[in-house]
């Protein structure tokens, strides 16, 4: 389906049911080719439909509607991948907490406050603030009565200084997800922050 042009008119806009009647097979059919279980697909299909209906009002080209609903189509895909989130079960073995008593960890623990208070005063204040206190950057900007980019810029490079602190300091080992399962200390004399 597409809008009809008669010579000297704007392009009509089609009710949702008349998209619904032209479109609802063949999108079904393209989100099944995107998605392998079929209920997920009709489920999209559902959440397409109700996005056209959202945003039907801001479509200017009636001409574009088909490629316009895809592309709604395609971004509900995306956002589907993304929500999916793999998940691990974690043996009850596991201790909940890191063992307080392990001198290595209250070490590295020591270390790292270390390098927080070494930091530069407002690189600390932001890192502590929206790291350890839990603020937001946006009420950090308000509290410190700097702009939002202002507030983002020193957490930022906050932690690139901290980061550039542990990778003089140590030697990482991480995983395909970026966490970190070892560290190592590099053996220099002129590292304070290991002491």
């Amino acid at each position: 389906m597409t809008a009809q042009m008669e010579p000297g008119r704007k392009a009509m806009m089609p009710t949702l049911e008349e998209i619904w009647s032209a479109f609802g097979v063949k999108l079904e059919q393209f989100l099944r080719s995107r998605v392998a279980d079929p209920a997920v697909a009709a489920d999209l299909r559902q959440e397409v439909f109700v996005r056209i209906q959202k945003r039907l009002g801001d479509l200017r080209d009636p001409v574009r509607l088909e490629a316009w609903m895809y592309q709604i189509a395609r971004n509900a895909v995306i956002d589907q991948h993304r929500s999916r989130r793999e998940t691990v079960e974690v043996s009850e073995l596991l201790p909940a907490e890191p063992d307080a008593a392990d001198p290595g960890l209250r070490e590295l623990t020591a270390a790292f406050r270390r390098m927080v208070e070494n930091l530069p005063a407002p690189y600390r204040e932001a890192v502590v603030r929206t790291e350890f206190d839990g603020v937001t950057q946006k009420q950090l900007a308000a509290d410190l009565g700097i702009s939002l980019s202002g507030a983002k810029s020193r957490v930022q490079r906050g932690r690139a200084l901290l980061r550039r602190m542990l990778e003089d300091c140590c030697t990482f080992e991480f995983d395909r997800r970026g966490a970190v399962l070892d560290c190592t200390p590099r053996v220099r004399a002129s590292c304070e922050e290991c002491g």
